[in-house]
This record gives C-alpha cells, sequence and structure tokens, in this order.
C-alpha cells in the first residue's frame, strides 16, 4: 500500500511541475521571435508594461506599443518615440497596429496570426513568439 502511495504522490509532483503555459505567461518576460519565411531574420523581445521592445540581429532596437483585447487578442502599433521608425511602421500605425490572434500554445512556443488591415490591403503576418525567461 505505501508503495501505491508513494507512487501516486511522485506521479502528481511531476505533473505539477510540467506546467502549461497560458496567454498571460507571455505579456511579461523575454521572449525570440524566430526567423521563418516571412522574417529573414529572427528579433528578440523584452514585454513590460504593455509595451514590448524588440531587438533585431544587428541589436537595433524598437519601441512596440501592446493595447491587450484580453489575454489572447492584442493590437501592437510602433511607438512614434522610436528612433528607426520607417515607412512600413508608420504605415502599419496608419492602418490601426498589426491586430493579433493567439491561436496555439504549446510548450515554451506561442504561435499567433497577426492581420494589418485597412480599406486597400489585407496582410496576413502568422508567426511564433518563444518564451525564454
Amino acid at each position: 500500500m505505501k508503495k501505491i502511495l508513494v507512487g501516486a504522490l511522485l506521479i502528481c509532483g511531476f505533473s505539477s511541475c510540467a506546467q502549461e503555459l497560458t496567454c498571460a505567461d507571455f505579456k511579461t518576460g523575454e521572449f525570440l521571435i524566430p526567423a521563418d519565411s516571412l522574417n529573414a531574420q529572427s528579433f528578440k523581445v523584452i514585454r513590460k508594461d504593455g509595451q514590448q521592445i524588440e531587438f533585431d540581429e544587428k541589436g537595433d532596437e524598437t519601441l512596440v506599443d501592446i493595447q491587450y483585447k484580453d489575454d489572447c487578442n492584442y493590437i501592437l502599433t510602433y511607438n512614434e518615440n522610436s528612433k528607426n521608425l520607417d515607412e512600413l511602421a508608420k504605415y502599419i500605425n496608419a492602418s490601426g497596429g498589426i491586430k493579433v490572434e493567439v491561436l496555439k500554445i504549446e510548450g515554451d512556443t506561442l504561435t499567433y496570426s497577426g492581420v494589418i488591415e485597412n480599406d486597400s490591403l489585407r496582410y496576413e503576418m502568422p508567426g511564433k513568439l518563444v518564451k525564454l525567461k
């Protein structure tokens, strides 16, 4: 009987250590947006207090504001005070930002769909966000 009880306690202990991440776990911390077929380079992202700082592979940074609709849906707009705000970022802001919807979370990786949309354009950007810390 003691062996069964010890086994049950071990199983419960191991299952509680393998905690599943939720959308809320991706609101703060350090992340990686890995390079893929749409993005030639990866980006390190630090999120805190409704903002994120994106660092490209050269170390250049861009400040992005996050407006949460709920834990799994939010809008990204480029902060107007960013030093390197290019024409694309200005166009995205003028279009209402990038509307992001979380599609799934597997392990430490969040898969999302981002949409830029205005009167003449609808562009979808799928991607991944990997939690580092």
